[in-house]
């Protein structure tokens, strides 16, 4: 018999703040599922009845970052507001949750590092990743096909705005005296609008 749903969504978002803090914490190869189940006041048994493994957890993380990014990008696609500044709030809100991240900043780097030598966390960062690629790329072409925008490659377009989120994360992290997350992501997205916008 499983358990009741809301006990279990409880419960589940219980283990994952502590796996949060484990990970943050010592990283991803030092911490124990002992130490977790510890930390979440459960019992390790009772652990392993919500997530089979690390790996099991940290794929939940990754939905937990990922999945509201995604349904967010969703509901832009039917704003009925012009595409350029649909493209601007989707900006705002990411580099909100980036600077809202922040306080996880080497465990999202440890995530990045897994993907390297484990499939099963790279297939779900990439399946995050190729959802809002394209999700991107159908807002852009809404702006094209209104002649609110003009681009040579969709595609291109998006992997452009992407790159200015991703990056500037990146930039954050090697001088965070010099680089102000949002101001440098609206700054930058700004630009990349000017030029997909026609004369």
């Amino acid at each position: 018999m499983s358990p009741r749903a809301d006990v279990s969504e409880k419960r589940k978002n219980q283990i994952l703040d502590a796996a949060m803090e484990a990970f943050s914490k010592v990283g991803f190869h030092k911490a124990r599922m002992s130490d977790i189940a510890d930390s979440s006041g459960l019992s390790k048994g009772s652990l392993y009845w919500y997530f089979e493994s690390k790996n099991d957890l940290i794929v939940n993380l990754l939905a937990r970052v990922f999945e509201p990014e995604i349904k967010d990008l969703r509901s832009l696609l039917s704003d009925p507001r012009p595409v350029r500044k649909r493209l601007l709030i989707y900006a705002e809100r990411a580099a909100d949750d980036m600077v809202k991240m922040l306080k996880w900043g080497p465990l999202v780097y440890d995530f990045i590092a897994l993907a390297f030598r484990q499939d099963s966390i790279k297939r779900s960062i990439q399946g995050y990743y190729q959802q809002n690629m394209e999700l991107l790329e159908v807002l852009i072409q809404q702006g094209l096909d209104r002649g609110e925008l003009k681009a040579d490659s969709v595609q291109e377009a998006a992997i452009a705005i992407g790159s200015i989120l991703e990056g500037t994360v990146v930039l954050w992290v090697y001088d965070p005296d010099q680089i102000n997350i949002k101001k440098h992501v609206l700054t930058n997205i700004k630009l990349i609008l000017k030029s997909l916008t026609p004369q």
